[in-house]
């Protein structure tokens, strides 16, 4: 067995060693000469015209112009002013109504 795989590869190495040694130059000289070629011109087909909507465009509306006010702070004032007094005149009927029955 031990001589059967030392044959192989001996003989593996000597066919990778025989393929080596065949290295050759070659060198060859040519002239190029172009074919005749007739035939007609090359013709240009432009592709059929795709139709498609337009974009849709979301624009934001205009900004609306908003004259300065100078009366909002006594409108502000008199606005919470009538709301606490409002609320004074709740509480008052509340505890009004609810201190007869101690």
């Amino acid at each position: 067995m031990k001589r059967l795989a030392m044959a192989g590869l001996v003989g593996a190495a000597l066919l990778a060693i025989s393929a080596t040694a065949q290295a050759r130059v070659s060198v060859s000289i040519g002239i190029g000469l172009p074919g005749i070629v007739y035939g007609p011109p090359p013709v240009y087909m432009a592709p059929p015209p795709v139709y498609a909507p337009p974009p849709v465009l979301v624009v934001p509306g205009p900004v609306g112009y908003v004259p300065y006010d100078p009366y909002w702070r006594e409108r502000r004032w008199e606005q919470e002013r009538r709301w606490e007094r409002q609320q004074r005149y709740r509480e008052e009927r509340y505890y009004r109504r609810h201190d007869d029955r101690d």
